[in-house]
């Protein structure tokens, strides 16, 4: 097997800004797999030395990676990195598809939108923060305190969260704060159970970070079998809904979570909240209160705003905060003053919370335009029950392939990764499509309905043909 060291294929990046990077950084990648320069099998660097290699910022690598998980092109091995994943027998070459912009449609979940962006909240936080003076010493480690206390108070209104600005570290992100939590659990190399199916880039960063990763099988429902894999030295959990199914963890299940962190000395659960959706139904007990020390939270604002704000933040117990003082320092990730302090300024002046509920009115309406359009293609093609705000799965037949389609669709300049990318390799995964509609304008969503309904319908024709029918 080839290692990460062998990897040469050649990259070259155009830093003009026309282009995203990270995007430029996945096709290239992709092309390689296709012309048969990377093999299956073939370990790709982690995305600290990829970044290191381009010159390239971390979460650029990371955002590359995050694209080839969702359309299939890599997969990870108990935390032992990103591997060039097996490409089905049979399947057709996908053509290259069209550059970004107007002729490319993604519908990989969890991208900001720009749809009714709050522009004058937005320059007047942006404003604020330059109008102060820069700071003359190195930012606190763990972040503004201004920050901090807006973060503490937004998770009390709109969590119940009851925490102190203390217990709130400032990250780069999602991914860095995972990094910050796992880095608190003092065991280096231990195993952690990640819900499963869940978004490729939780395994991914925990992959990245040393530790072998297991799953933890979770249903539609929210419920799993009850009991956590052995020997495990963490579990990473989005109880309030994740893609591709959104499911919500019951309180039995909660109880159950917050029952093994305590009765295992020294584990700890990791909860991953998305602050650009509101909780949904009743409030639910809170793993944080159920499992006290032994529970972090972490999130972020990037799907709620842009990709570009990278500011998070992960909240962790005074005894998982000692440890960090033990463990390797990530602060060159920690985000610029000025975001900082522009963050503080749109969560005090309340435009975070409106800009939920926005968000919240668009992926309804949007949810029903993809459904309506879905039932064109009632029974073959099932819709799953609404769960994950902003995303649809859709569960195939057998004789039509996921992958295939997936190809399909790519050739025709629309990205839809396939249900099974979001499950761990080797684990069970059913024979489905995740479409990601929220950030998408209506005209693009309608353009990718359209390319869908076309390819899901001659497939379905070629199966029945191949039966007989």
């Amino acid at each position: 097997m080839r290692s990460s060291e062998s990897l040469t294929v050649p990259i070259e990046l155009d830093r003009t800004g026309r282009r995203p990077l990270q995007e430029q950084l996945a096709e290239q990648l992709a092309a390689a797999v296709d012309r048969g320069l990377l093999d299956h099998g073939c370990r790709l660097p982690s995305t600290r030395t990829l970044a290191e290699r381009l010159h390239v910022s971390r979460g650029v690598a990371l955002a590359a990676y995050e694209i080839l998980y969702a359309r299939g092109y890599l997969e990870g091995r108990h935390g032992s990195g990103s591997y060039v994943a097996r490409r089905p027998a049979g399947l057709p070459t996908p053509c290259a598809p069209p550059a970004a912009g107007a002729d490319r449609v993604d519908c990989t979940p969890g991208q900001a939108t720009g749809e009714g962006f709050p522009l004058a909240a937005w320059r007047a936080a942006w404003r604020h923060a330059s109008f102060q003076p820069p700071p003359v010493s190195d930012l606190p480690r763990g972040g503004l305190p201004e920050l901090r206390r807006a973060v503490a108070g937004h998770l009390r209104r709109t969590r119940g969260l009851v925490c102190g600005e203390h217990q709130v570290l400032i990250t780069a992100g999602l991914p860095h704060g995972l990094r910050l939590a796992l880095d608190a659990l003092g065991r280096p190399g231990g195993r952690v159970a990640v819900q499963d199916p869940a978004p490729p880039v939780l395994r991914q960063v925990v992959g990245d970070g040393g530790h072998p990763v297991v799953a933890l099988p979770v249903d539609r429902d929210g419920s799993w079998t009850g009991t956590v894999p052995p020997a495990c030295a963490a579990v990473v959990v989005s109880p309030d809904g994740v893609a591709p199914h959104g499911a919500v963890v019951s309180a039995l299940r909660r109880q159950q979570l917050a029952d093994w962190a305590r009765r295992e000395d020294g584990q700890l659960l990791v909860e991953v909240v998305g602050d650009h959706v509101a909780p949904r139904a009743a409030p639910l007990p809170r793993l944080l209160h159920l499992a006290g020390p032994r529970t972090a939270l972490v999130g972020d604002f990037r799907a709620l705003f842009a990709p570009s704000l990278r500011v998070g933040y992960a909240l962790l117990h005074r005894d998982l905060l000692g440890n960090l003082d033990r463990a390797p320092r990530r602060d060159d990730e920690q985000p610029s003053h000025v975001a900082q302090s522009a963050m503080a300024h749109l969560l005090d002046g309340g435009h975070v919370v409106r800009r939920v509920h926005q968000l919240g009115r668009l992926f309804e309406r949007k949810d029903a335009l993809v459904r309506a359009a879905l039932t064109s293609l009632a029974p073959a093609v099932r819709p799953a029950p609404a769960g994950a705000p902003g995303v649809v799965v859709a569960h195939l037949p057998d004789r039509l392939d996921a992958e295939r389609v997936r190809v399909e669709l790519l050739g025709r300049g629309v990205v839809v990764p396939t249900l099974a990318s979001y499950h761990l390799p080797g684990r069970p995964a059913g024979n489905g499509l995740v479409l990601g509609h929220g950030h998408l304008p209506e005209r693009a969503l309608r353009t990718a309905l359209d390319e869908l309904i076309a390819v899901l319908s001659a497939e379905h024709t070629a199966a029945d043909r191949a039966i007989g029918l």
